[in-house]
């Protein structure tokens, strides 16, 4: 299986995401330097908390990662249908559902790690100016700086399950865009906030996330050996 992923990997030229992984990290830090100078100068506070910080992070970051699994999934999955170069890997001597599930995987650990370390990169960004510029009323504690990690885990953990559901419709529509389109309508009911909540982050919740778009992506494949999609 691994090095299926590698070929994958390979084949797709995937390393240069990462490159839109740090475009997007930068785009979040200018985010954030921007909401704390607009609200210094109009001499307002620009989070109530380190957890209304975190929780708006993360929901920004998983949502983000989300639609960007789903360019990746639709571009590993999908085009290969429609562009019929799957059925050249299908003669390969491994089955199907092995190549196919390679390929989930691939999506799912993208999403899980881009989705953990900028979090978490975030929320020291956050830390650090915290102790440097003062951004936050009261002091960030100990406690709610290992709160915030525990949280990123499970909310990273949801994100990678989830990033699977678009592949449900794409293999409906035979559509790249109904996958993008899909991912979009799916994050905005998952990484919404109110009153400092998210879906994802709760423990509970964010592991049935998971094992929920876990369970959507085998359902997708299911029938691979049978019959091409």
């Amino acid at each position: 299986m691994i090095k299926l992923i590698n070929l994958e990997i390979k084949k797709f030229k995937l390393i240069k995401y990462w490159k839109g992984v740090l475009g997007a990290n930068l785009g979040f830090v200018i985010f954030i330097g921007m909401v704390y100078f607009l609200n210094k100068v109009e001499e307002e506070i620009p989070f109530e908390n380190f957890e209304m910080a975190s929780t708006i992070i993360s929901a920004v970051v998983s949502a983000t990662f989300i639609i960007f699994a789903s360019v990746i999934l639709a571009k590993l999955v999908i085009d290969e249908y429609k562009n019929k170069s799957i059925d050249l890997m299908f003669t390969y001597p491994i089955s199907r559902k092995k190549i196919m599930s390679a390929k989930l995987i691939i999506v799912m650990v993208f999403t899980f790690m881009t989705v953990l370390f900028s979090t978490l990169f975030l929320n020291g960004l956050v830390y650090i100016m915290d102790v440097t510029f003062d951004i936050l009323p009261g002091d960030i504690s100990i406690q709610e700086l290992i709160n915030s990690v525990w949280k990123s885990f499970f909310i990273a953990f949801a994100a990678a399950g989830l990033s699977l559901i678009p592949l449900l419709i794409g293999m409906l529509r035979k559509s790249s865009s109904a996958t993008i389109v899909s991912s979009i309508f799916l994050v905005t009911l998952t990484s919404s906030v109110s009153n400092n909540f998210t879906f994802s982050s709760v423990m509970t919740v964010s592991i049935s996330l998971a094992l929920l778009g876990i369970i959507i992506g085998w359902l997708s494949i299911r029938n691979v050996e049978k019959t091409d999609l």
